[in-house]
């Protein structure tokens, strides 16, 4: 028998999805059946939009001070590099704004990543529900960052790039002088990033009445490939 989504439980008014989306934190089985509804990828937009840009506006005063404090790497003219700064500064201040966009934009690509998983291993999914499952998990990603301001805020100035992004993985055991990669590996492994995957499985293996291994499966080349572009970020990130 072909694997199908779970049917919506009754037509229901766009205002309940803002109640609903809280499902992805905790009850797959409510969420899941959020996945075939058109348009409830609207109700996490706006709420991660208003979140994110409030906090990319509170966090910016950090962010450039930690750019002032960066020392320029060996072999760099320091006036060329605080010139780059400025320029990633104002591209920094434009992204907070255009945030919204962005996150359709990653919702979308995501949601092709796990459809194209799904459709080798034999699950049929539209990408409207795995648009509305990228949308739905979205939230944990917004409440760490909640989390991760707070921790930084908290910590007063910070003396460089690396402490834009406070440890909140198994990084917070790395000793102080860890290879940057090294640590950005740690930091993969969280709370966040677990609660993440295992909705992420739950919600699949309810909505396509699927084991919770297939389900897993079909999400595994997605947080593959967060692990590796963090990584390569971590490369490319001053120490």
């Amino acid at each position: 028998m072909a694997d199908q989504v779970l049917p919506a439980a009754e037509p229901e008014g766009p205002m309940s999805d803002f109640g609903g989306m809280f499902n992805f934190f905790i009850d797959a089985q409510a969420a899941a059946k959020r996945l075939p509804r058109k348009w409830f990828w609207i109700a996490p937009l706006i709420l991660a939009s208003i979140v994110l840009i409030l906090l990319g506006v509170l966090n910016m005063p950090l962010v450039q001070q930690a750019m002032m404090n960066q020392a320029p790497p060996p072999n760099v003219d320091p006036a060329r590099y605080q010139r780059g700064m400025q320029i990633g500064l104002m591209i920094q201040k434009v992204a907070v704004f255009l945030s919204p966009a962005i996150m359709v934009i990653f919702w979308a690509i995501m949601a092709l990543i796990v459809w194209a998983t799904c459709s080798v291993i034999n699950i049929q999914a539209r990408f409207i529900e795995l648009f509305n499952l990228m949308a739905g998990l979205s939230l944990i990603t917004v409440l760490q960052a909640v989390v991760q301001a707070v921790i930084l805020h908290a910590k007063g100035e910070p003396s460089g790039m690396a402490d834009l992004q406070p440890a909140i993985g198994l990084d917070i055991f790395a000793p102080q002088g860890t290879n940057h990669i090294l640590v950005a590996l740690l930091g993969f492994v969280s709370v966040f990033q677990i609660w993440l995957i295992v909705m992420a499985v739950l919600i699949i293996a309810a909505a396509y009445r699927v084991t919770k291994g297939k389900a897993f499966i079909a999400i595994v080349p997605l947080f593959a490939l967060a692990l590796l572009l963090k990584l390569v970020g971590a490369f490319f990130t001053p120490s």
